[in-house]
């Protein structure tokens, strides 16, 4: 774009004089203050544009930015939430367990404590299946077992004595839990009461649970063997045997 000095230039150059360069000059000059108020415009307009475009894109970013704030914060939520209500199950199965074993625990104390008072009754004669048609002679009375005296009563011995008794009396082994059960006392009960429902239904397991408690092990018969000496009444032949067992 030309400048005022250019055009007047360029009118000398020309030749123009008098009224014709006054003309051209009043002609050039409003063409350039048109062109020099359309760039201004055009300016205005272009710094217009781009200052809109700038705060389009701060708002678009500020959103952006806040949606993805609000987006974590509910994923955060969520994990949140996820992790209290597996922490509140959790619980609550624990609790359940605990209520279940302490209820399996009281139904047992009860049948043991209901078993014992029928027994010592005389209303049963400690046979599991209540029944005397298994025995040879389904008109005898069985004798009543001794219970198990805690600190008196020597366990493998007892034990023994239970089982011949039962086998003699062909009872059904897998009553003999039951049946086992009603005549502990002390620790030995203290025992079976820590076992499992299921655990206290096997005998085989009642009675291992029993001989670690009594320290009937491998090593405790050792220690039985190099402390032991007969009983009073004991035969030299009975307390060989005895020796032979634990050996």
């Amino acid at each position: 774009m030309s400048t005022m000095e250019e055009i007047v230039k360029k009118a000398d150059l020309l030749g123009y004089r008098g009224e014709k360069r006054e003309e051209y000059l009043k002609q050039e000059f409003k063409l350039l203050e048109e062109c020099q108020a359309r760039e201004k415009k055009e300016e205005a307009e272009r710094q217009a544009r781009e200052k809109k475009e700038e705060a389009e894109r701060q708002a678009r970013e500020k959103k952006e930015e806040a949606e993805r704030q609000a987006r974590e914060k509910k994923e955060e939520a969520e994990r949140q939430e996820k992790k209290e209500e597996a922490e509140r199950q959790e619980r609550k199965e624990e609790a359940d367990r605990k209520e279940t074993l302490v209820l399996e625990k009281m139904k047992l104390d009860a049948e043991m404590k209901l078993l014992q008072a029928k027994i010592e009754a005389g209303i049963i004669k400690n046979e599991p299946d209540g029944s005397s048609a298994r025995s040879s002679d389904a008109g005898a009375k069985h004798p009543k077992l001794p219970n198990f005296q805690d600190g008196r009563d020597d366990l493998d011995t007892w034990l023994t004595r239970f089982e011949r008794f039962a086998e003699s009396n062909d009872w059904s082994r897998e009553k003999w839990s039951s049946s086992l059960c009603a005549l502990l006392t002390g620790r030995a009960l203290d025992c079976y009461g820590r076992l499992s429902a299921e655990q206290a239904k096997d005998y085989d397991k009642v009675k291992e649970a029993l001989m670690k408690r009594y320290d009937l092990t491998e090593d405790g018969y050792r220690r039985k063997f190099r402390t032991c000496k007969p009983a009073e009444g004991e035969s030299p032949d009975m307390f060989v045997n005895i020796l032979l067992f634990w050996g």
